[in-house]
């Protein structure tokens, strides 16, 4: 059984990476006005 889609304008969990270089990636799944499911990622020193 498949999971159910993300409803328009919503994101899925966020996950956080530690890069080799020490900063937090920040990565989610994201639904579109357009319908379509996109991967979106933030980068900073901290995880916060």
């Amino acid at each position: 059984m498949s999971r159910q889609r993300l409803t328009i304008g919503t994101f899925g969990e966020i996950g956080h990476l530690v890069s080799p270089n020490g900063r937090v990636v920040a990565r989610a799944r994201y639904r579109d006005w357009d319908g379509k499911t996109r991967l979106v990622q933030a980068t900073g020193d901290t995880r916060r």
